[in-house]
């Protein structure tokens, strides 16, 4: 039988057990130690390895008819973050026609959000948003155990919160809701202190709201007659050149008078028949007061909201409808001949004020959530007050303004006034830019020629049906049902 031989060379040698575990613990040292990573190159003088941060993408925040708001931003949030801040400014007809879809962050006057939502570029406003800012309060069960609420700041203004909504959606933080007030200084005013008590009483009739605004214009008229030539040249004078702005402010202040009227619940549009409502009496009777006014003050009728606030509380007018200045402004030049102006307590939501809403197409949605934050804290909002009232602080405490007694009149006035205010008569539904124009033009031709008041709103309404019909009634319905706080 042959036999298998296993031959071993010279060179070779058959190892021990023992010998071979301590080679294979030898191997797997110099194994561990050929493994550790490197030391970093560069090191802090402590010797522990220098932090490294990935550069986030620019947050591209657009600021629609904000502009003056960029350079404070840009500045202030430089102290606190290390991501870039892309700002684009533009105006809503540049907006409309941008085709981006990256957008982060939006600020945006608040009657433009129904342009924002039929577009779908912005979107609700997450949770924690709302917790941070103040949007929400969460009941015991929904807060954490041992606390009874979560957010951080105080509750929003009715008016901003009433804006912020839209379908029943919170679709914006309000960082400012000034209403529209009359301020007056030497007029018998006592007319409309018992207009104002009987819309409170649910007592103003059209009979009743015609008579006490009759009776407030004669009065007045009556003790400036000698003026009154003077005063209809100026205002005439006037309407040779009107801003698309001076129209606009125009057609606020007539919605600020029709307030007071039935049309306060009734709004500009049959809810049925989505036809216009300008051909009803008291869109023309308040058109004729409103002319009647213009020549009764004409230096405040179509001033800018600020201007005519503070032409009154400096005592070069003696009526004016808009809100003050929040820049600081102290009088120390204000005529003292005259009396101490003092603001009517009515009060309209024109949604004049500034939103932020999160984009909806955004990519960064936690770091947008957080500027959104940053920009609805008390810091913020003081700085932006400083450079338009459209912007208000929640605290008071944080407000440099309430040291005017025309200012502290004018925000009490609006905390007391907010829970009556509605929203039928704010124009901020789908095209409402349009239809407003549209009445500014008729209005100024209304001041022109008070005899033409009828029929001049009986054409604006056709053109307001007619760009109704453009638009689609229920597309327009639902705009504005959303606007007005009946769809859920």
């Amino acid at each position: 039988m042959a036999r298998k031989f296993e031959f071993i060379s010279s060179n070779e040698r058959v190892l021990s057990p023992s010998a071979l575990w301590l080679l294979l613990g030898v191997m797997g040292i110099l194994l561990s130690v050929g493994c550790q990573p490197k030391k970093p190159i560069e090191q802090t003088k402590t010797g522990e390895r220098a932090a490294t941060t990935v550069q986030a993408p620019p947050l591209k925040l657009v600021l629609v008819e904000a502009d003056l708001l960029e350079a404070e931003l840009g500045l202030r949030w430089q102290t606190v973050s290390d991501q870039k801040l892309d700002v684009l400014k533009m105006t809503r007809e540049e907006f409309e026609k941008l085709d981006v879809n990256t957008l982060d962050v939006i600020i945006y006057p608040a009657n433009f959000i129904s342009t924002l939502i039929e577009r779908g570029w912005i979107a609700p406003l997450p949770s924690p948003v709302l917790n941070k800012t103040g949007g929400s309060t969460p009941t015991l069960d929904e807060a954490p155990q041992g606390e009874s609420q979560r957010v951080t700041g105080p509750t929003w203004a009715h008016r901003g919160r009433s804006l912020s909504q839209y379908g029943g959606k919170t679709m914006a933080v309000p960082l400012g809701a000034p209403c529209w007030l009359a301020i007056q200084s030497g007029l018998d005013i006592r007319p409309l202190l018992r207009l104002y008590q009987a819309m409170g009483s649910n007592q103003n009739t059209s009979t009743t709201n015609s008579q006490l605004w009759s009776e407030f214009l004669d009065q007045n008229e009556a003790s400036r007659h000698s003026t009154l030539v003077d005063r209809t040249a100026q205002i005439q004078e006037h309407l040779q050149r009107v801003s698309l702005n001076e129209k606009r402010s125009l057609v606020s202040r007539y919605f600020w008078m029709l307030s007071t009227t039935e049309a306060r619940y009734r709004g500009t549009f049959d809810p049925y028949t989505m036809q216009s409502r300008l051909n009803q009496p008291e869109f023309s009777r308040t058109a004729r007061f409103l002319q009647r006014l213009a020549v009764l003050e004409p230096k405040t009728i179509l001033a800018e909201p600020t201007v005519a606030w503070e032409s009154v509380a400096q005592g070069t007018a003696s009526f004016g409808i808009g809100w003050p200045r929040t820049d600081g402004l102290q009088r120390l030049d204000r005529d003292t001949t005259q009396l101490k102006p003092t603001v009517l307590p009515i009060a309209w939501n024109g949604a004049d004020g500034f939103l932020v809403s999160l984009g909806r197409r955004t990519r960064q949605s936690a770091h947008a959530s957080d500027l959104i934050v940053w920009l609805a804290g008390e810091e913020q909002r003081s700085a932006m007050q400083a450079l338009t009232p459209l912007v208000e602080p929640l605290e008071i405490d944080n407000d440099r303004n309430v040291m005017r007694d025309d200012y502290r009149e004018f925000q009490t006035t609006q905390r007391l006034e907010a829970a009556n205010l509605s929203m039928e008569l704010t124009p901020r539904f789908f095209g409402s830019e349009q239809f407003v124009d549209l009445l500014g033009d008729a209005l100024v031709d209304v001041l022109r020629n008070p005899d033409q008041t009828e029929s001049r709103l009986a054409e604006c309404k056709k053109s307001w049906d007619e760009l109704g019909a453009t638009i689609g009634k229920e597309r327009l319905r639902g705009s504005l049902e959303a606007a007005s706080g009946y769809s859920k």
